[in-house]
């Protein structure tokens, strides 16, 4: 019993100040918490087309340059990728895809904590959908 609060308790300093749901997840190395945090200062751009297909696209994207899908959730709308040329191999950078509120096409976001990561996958990504779909 003793052993079990002592790793509760661990475990619950470790988080911080992220809640106790989140301790799991940043323990087995797959929260998204800091992705999602950094979104404030996102590269988006919005394009005419629905989610499902933008999601694909996205994953196309990402195979064909050589990306590592790290993580995907198709009904939450996110990717995280890693190993981008010229970044440290386990730079994580997050791709979210949200429908317009009017329901016509989806913001895609790129957030990460490496602001390089985050304007190399912009660039590659945002030229590739702009090839497919049109901005809005």
């Amino acid at each position: 019993m003793k052993k079990q609060f002592i790793i509760v308790a661990s475990l619950c300093v470790l988080a911080g100040c992220a809640s106790l749901s989140d301790v799991p997840k940043k323990v087995a190395g797959v929260s998204t918490r800091v992705l999602e945090d950094t979104r404030a200062h996102s590269i988006y751009q919005s394009y005419d087309c629905d989610t499902t297909a933008c999601f694909d696209s996205v994953l196309d994207v990402a195979r064909k340059n050589k990306y590592v899908v790290f993580m995907k959730d198709d009904i939450r709308g996110f990717i995280v990728l890693m190993g981008i040329p010229g970044c440290v191999d386990t730079t994580e950078v997050g791709v979210f895809l949200t429908p317009q509120a009017d329901g016509k096409g989806v913001k895609v976001e790129i957030s990460s904590r490496s602001s390089p990561a985050k304007r190399t996958v912009a660039l590659v990504l945002f030229e590739q959908l702009a090839q497919k779909y049109k901005k809005i």
